[in-house]
């Protein structure tokens, strides 16, 4: 019911998050999680558990696997990339990143992702108020993607 015919029946509240009323109000953004992502988060959980059955151990070693195949193919070509943050800072999650082909930061950066988008490398682009490219490097993400993110890192830089 209604929180006004709650309250007219003298019955508690329940906490805002679980009104359905303010969760449609507000697209479902008003402090709930959005069953289809946690839906999406439990596949992923089953793919990892059964593809690493040492579970942490092993995701995390691939975590870094991935991780160290893009960061090398971005280090290896230092006159098309500039890597954001130093190596001590270095997000194995996010992995950030400009590109500097050419001197002309934004119309080498418009190439790329018109390039990676060819090869259905997608969700590059980089927060729109900062800019850059933005490689999410996370569980979901296989270590196949990662690779192939890097051979068109390469591929790209010597292009």
């Amino acid at each position: 019911p209604p929180p006004d015919v709650m309250r007219a029946l003298g019955l508690p509240q329940p906490p805002v998050m679980l009104q359905y009323e303010m969760t449609a109000k507000n697209n479902s953004l008003y402090n709930t999680l959005s069953i289809f992502d946690v839906y999406v988060a439990g596949q992923v959980l089953k793919k990892l558990l059964a593809t690493y059955p040492d579970a942490v151990d092993g995701q995390e070693a691939v975590s870094l696997k991935k991780a160290q195949l893009i960061y090398g193919a971005l280090d290896s070509h230092a006159d098309a990339y500039t890597v954001i943050p130093t190596s001590e800072a270095r997000s194995r999650m996010n992995i950030c990143f400009r590109v500097v082909k050419g001197g002309d930061v934004d119309a080498a950066e418009k190439a790329f992702l018109a390039e990676a988008e060819k090869l259905r490398l997608t969700g590059l682009k980089g927060h729109r108020s900062v800019g850059g490219i933005r490689a999410s490097n996370y569980n979901s993400i296989s270590l196949e993607d990662a690779d192939k993110l890097a051979r068109f890192l390469v591929a790209f830089a010597k292009a």
